[in-house]
């Protein structure tokens, strides 16, 4: 069956003469999507002679062991796919349906290798941001969460100690390197919650409160989680604290607001009602109007 191709190109770091290295991965680029992976092969292997310690040929390596391992079965079960993938809807003998659909698999042994090249390109070049990204896309897809955690808080602490000093394709610095580390943390985040693991999602915002305590967005990413878990008594102030720095928060502004309801304390309910009631989002004022409506009967 034919090899369906990763579309994701992890990319290198400029080691001896710049032209040559992005000639290099031009030709990389030239081949990544060939039909013939004998011919990518070919191509790393001349620059691996090349360049033996850059940072690309690792990467290269990656997506090459990645786009070995990949194949697609054919599978029928009763339940459709749930990523909005077509899929053939048949219907048995008693009237039971079926669905036909392909399914992406990977080879372990061939994953493994992946994962080693890539491992060992991290510990050579701590700095650049696209390679542990690339290993956690692919842990997310192959829904390996135990091993995203580790990869995750690694890049969380090289974070810390690099200051957010960034690299990426050839070398290039990561313009905005901080907001393009915790844009990525978020993402991450909002992946686990989606997933319903939230002890993940908690372990990544007290990962990254511990080195940035001001953070509005895992404040109040912790605040949400443990309001959501019924901890509303350590949400509240923390939800509080948050207005405090950032008034116009009117996310932060209902919630609050809900929490006072729920401990039926109608006076403060109704202060941050009414400051929701005119936040200027029409969907969070009319919500506050009926809130508002309801606690004054």
């Amino acid at each position: 069956m034919k090899r369906t191709f990763l579309l994701f190109i992890l990319t290198a770091c400029v080691y001896g003469n710049l032209a040559a290295q992005v000639s290099w991965y031009d030709r990389y680029l030239e081949c990544i999507n060939d039909s013939s992976l004998d011919y990518s092969r070919q191509v790393i292997e001349q620059w691996e002679r090349a360049e033996p310690e850059s940072a690309d040929v690792y990467a290269a390596w990656f997506n090459y062991y990645l786009k070995m391992s990949m194949d697609e079965v054919i599978q029928i079960t009763s339940v459709p796919p749930q990523d909005g993938q077509q899929a053939l809807e048949m219907e048995g003998s008693e009237g039971e349906s079926a669905y036909m659909y392909s399914k992406q698999v990977y080879n372990d042994s061939l994953i493994a290798i992946a994962f080693e090249k890539i491992d060992k390109a991290i510990s050579l070049y701590p700095n650049r941001l696209d390679l542990p990204f690339g290993k956690i896309h692919m842990l997310f897809t192959l829904e390996d969460y135990e091993k995203a955690m580790p990869a995750i808080h690694q890049v969380i602490e090289r974070s810390h100690l690099n200051g957010n000093q960034w690299t990426w394709t050839l070398g290039k610095p990561v313009e905005d390197g901080k907001e393009a580390f915790k844009s990525s943390m978020q993402d991450y985040f909002r992946r686990f919650y989606d997933a319903e693991l939230e002890n993940e999602a908690m372990q990544i915002t007290e990962w990254m409160l511990q080195y940035y305590p001001d953070d509005v967005v895992f404040r109040s990413n912790k605040a949400s989680l443990l309001a959501i878990s019924g901890n509303t008594d350590e949400a509240l102030p923390l939800f509080l604290s948050i207005h405090d720095d950032n008034p116009d928060d009117y996310i932060v502004t209902s919630n609050i607001a809900f929490i006072y309801k729920q401990k039926e304390d109608k006076e403060n309910a109704l202060k941050y009602y009414r400051i929701l009631s005119e936040c200027g989002d029409e969907e969070m004022e009319e919500l506050a109007r009926k809130a508002i409506s309801e606690l004054t009967e």
